[in-house]
């Protein structure tokens, strides 16, 4: 049995957000008396849930330890804020993806994406870059589960009415991958990510991709 969808990470797979989200990290840590991180580690917050991704951030960035849970939502509701009011600014989808999408849809597989990235940004990055090529977005709000918990992925098989054996599940980091086995799904490991291969291949993903276009020689 084929697969009937592909399920795409944003960050770092489809997009190449990164300069944005150390611009917008800074500008909030920034806002709130802290200082600023630097590009690599960002790079590494990218992988982590919402609530990892502000609480690391905030430490990161010089808040005493005893104010970061308190600041939490705080960072969160302006980093969000910020970004949704130029959420373009320096992302620009990676060579092969738009091309990708097209082919795939015209194979009538479903494309879904599947963050960890605040879901109001996550949404809104979609629909700017990808619009109609994609099914749906799910993306993390503080309420929802996040990546790697083995139900993460039920909002997507939900929406698209299709089994787990029949969904390829495409990301660039560890926890893509452990998403990948939690969830039940098959993996794809994007090299061109945030994280070099060599930290994705201990999760033994069933197909390793160097280019958007390979995937489809898997459909």
């Amino acid at each position: 049995m084929g697969f009937r969808a592909c399920v795409w990470d944003l960050d770092g797979t489809l997009l190449y957000t990164l300069p944005t989200i150390h611009h917008y990290c800074n500008q909030s840590l920034r806002h709130f008396g802290f200082h600023g991180i630097t590009l690599d580690e960002c790079r590494d917050l990218c992988r982590l849930s919402i609530a990892e991704f502000y609480h690391k951030l905030l430490k990161l960035g010089g808040c005493p330890p005893d104010r970061v849970a308190a600041l939490q939502p705080a960072i969160r509701d302006y980093d969000c804020a910020a970004y949704l009011s130029d959420f373009t600014y320096l992302t620009q989808p990676y060579a092969g993806v738009c091309e990708t999408l097209a082919e795939l849809n015209r194979r009538g597989i479903k494309n879904a994406v599947l963050t960890n990235k605040p879901n109001a940004v996550a949404c809104a990055l979609i629909d700017r870059f990808f619009g109609d090529a994609m099914e749906l977005c799910v993306g993390q709000t503080p309420e929802t589960i996040s990546k790697p918990d083995p139900h993460s992925m039920d909002p997507v098989l939900e929406q698209l009415g299709i089994p787990r054996e029949q969904i390829l599940y495409v990301g660039d980091t560890d926890v893509d991958m452990q998403t990948a086995r939690n969830t039940q799904t098959a993996a794809a490991a994007a090299a061109w990510g945030y994280q070099p291969l060599e930290m994705l291949l201990p999760y033994h993903p069933e197909f390793i991709v160097r280019r958007p276009e390979q995937l489809l020689t898997i459909f």
